[in-house]
Formats: structure tokens, C-alpha cells, sequence
């Protein structure tokens, strides 16, 4: 499961075209923005996209994190670590 920037406050957070795929772990983790999220790819998409929904959970941590402007730093349910960064900036500066 690799780690998704989120693009722009302006887009869709359901939407996997609005993430692209990072090298490395984001360091910020709170903040009113959403940032980046840890899933699963969507099976054989060449373009290695986000499964949002696929990814279990995912989405509930995402609105989570959005109503309390505070990352998830790890989750025991499911047994997987879901994680969501926050950022105190909008989407669209480079992690």
C-alpha cells in the first residue's frame, strides 16, 4: 500500500485522479486540509491509482480526520494502518 498526495482542495477526495503517488512518507500530520492518504492500488490500473473505496475503511478515516483536522495515525480495525495526513496548508503544495 503506497502513500496518495492529494492534488487540490478544489477536486474530488473520492475521486483516485485526484491523488498521485509519493516516494515517501508525508511528515505532516494535522491541520484543517486533507493531504495524504495510505491505500491500496486499484488492481492492474497501469496509472497505480488509489482504491478509495476498495481500501477498507478508507473512507470513514478520511471524514474522520476532516471533521477533527487531525491525521490518523493508526488504526487496530481493521488490522491494517490506515492512515490520513492533514496539513495545516490546501492541498497543492509538494510534500
Amino acid at each position: 500500500m503506497p502513500w496518495y498526495q492529494f492534488i487540490n482542495n478544489e477536486m474530488d477526495i473520492c475521486d483516485p485522479d485526484s491523488y498521485i503517488i509519493l516516494d515517501k512518507i508525508p511528515e505532516t500530520a494535522d491541520g484543517p486540509y486533507l493531504s495524504a492518504i495510505f491505500a491500496d492500488e486499484i488492481p492492474d490500473d497501469p496509472e497505480r491509482r488509489p482504491d478509495i473505496e476498495g481500501t477498507p475503511g478508507l473512507l470513514i478515516y478520511i471524514i474522520r480526520a476532516l471533521a477533527k483536522s487531525k491525521g490518523q495515525p493508526f488504526s487496530n480495525f481493521p488490522p491494517v494502518p490506515l492512515e490520513v495526513r492533514m496539513s495545516a496548508k490546501p492541498a497543492g503544495d509538494i510534500l
